[in-house]
């Protein structure tokens, strides 16, 4: 089901862990239809904002306001790990399915390289790769419109990633994806946002475009501080200058 036009907002979040501030003073809108990234360096607090969004982790400070008819499913590395090692995969897709018959949960879970009697393997015999693939069909089968997923192709082979890929390009909600992978990223995202030094930066575009974005930013600093060092530079021969003339005043 669609959800209202803005999805959620974050009006003046921070978040702290005791003394060490993680985030502050974010604004940040989702809008219906947003395929966005979070993009950044390990530790610069995608997961936490993501998991802020997910509504698994506290605010410390400021205002989460979600939209109208929003479902939120969340996906994370962890939960792949917390799967029940005593069911089969297909009992642990079905505890997420919403009345669909065992042709339907098939036909997903085949999508996801479980076909045949791979449905009846146990969770403990899966691998990792497997495990994450079923927990995220397991996501799939809720009736969400507003995905988030922290790191989803960690352990997917390249052929899982394209199955992902092209389950998101179809999907007509809302989704944020944490991921280091550009190549995944590139065809499936239309906003980039940059979490750096406790605040975030939007790009309008897909991963490529915001690099190139982030060249220009880079080449344009240089350049202005090529200036600024050729004006101080200017600015230090006219003094020398003065002082010579002073100079050779007095000794006249």
């Amino acid at each position: 089901p669609p959800s209202g036009k803005v999805v959620m907002e974050l009006k003046n979040i921070s978040k702290r862990y005791d003394d060490n501030l993680v985030l502050s003073n974010i604004n940040f809108t989702v809008e219906r239809g947003d395929r966005i990234a979070f993009v950044g360096v390990n530790g610069a607090g995608k997961s936490t904002l993501s998991k802020i969004i997910a509504g698994v982790e506290k605010i410390s400070s400021g205002e989460k306001i979600i939209g109208y008819n929003v479902s939120l499913s969340y996906f994370a590395q962890h939960q792949a790990d917390e799967l029940d090692r005593n069911k089969s995969v297909y009992e642990s897709a079905a505890e997420f399915s919403s009345g669909e018959s065992r042709t339907r949960l098939q036909t997903l879970l085949g999508s996801f390289l479980f076909r045949g009697d791979d449905v009846e393997k146990k969770v403990r015999v899966l691998s990792g790769g497997e495990k994450s693939r079923l927990a995220l069909a397991r996501m799939l089968l809720s009736p969400a419109n507003l995905l988030v997923m922290d790191e989803p192709t960690n352990h997917l082979d390249m052929r899982s990633k394209k199955i992902l890929q092209e389950a998101l390009e179809k999907f007509d909600g809302t989704y944020i994806i944490v991921s280091h992978d550009r190549h995944f990223l590139d065809s499936i995202v239309n906003k980039v946002v940059e979490v750096k030094n406790h605040s975030v930066k939007t790009y309008i575009g897909n991963v490529s475009e915001y690099l190139a974005k982030k060249k220009e930013e880079i080449e344009s600093l240089k350049k202005e501080d090529g200036s600024q060092k050729s004006a101080v530079s200017s600015q230090n021969r006219k003094r020398i200058e003065a002082e010579e003339r002073q100079r050779i005043s007095k000794r006249t």
